[in-house]
């Protein structure tokens, strides 16, 4: 059974899907980042935000 936890990133992580804001290469950095068992911290939220789309920052 899945916790509340894991309940609350999938629906969001399906609004994120319905919208167009985000590629599918963020929305899977941001569902493995969810799934890790370690506690999220702010930066990695920033290293995947403020990635460009599509690659490293050259």
């Amino acid at each position: 059974m899945a916790t509340l936890q894991q309940k609350v990133a999938e629906k969001f992580l399906a609004k994120l899907k319905e919208g167009k804001d985000l590629d599918a290469e963020k929305i899977e950095q941001l569902r493995k980042l969810l799934a890790d068992s370690r506690q999220a911290k702010a930066d990695d939220f920033i290293k995947i935000f403020t990635a460009p789309a599509g690659g490293d920052v050259k």
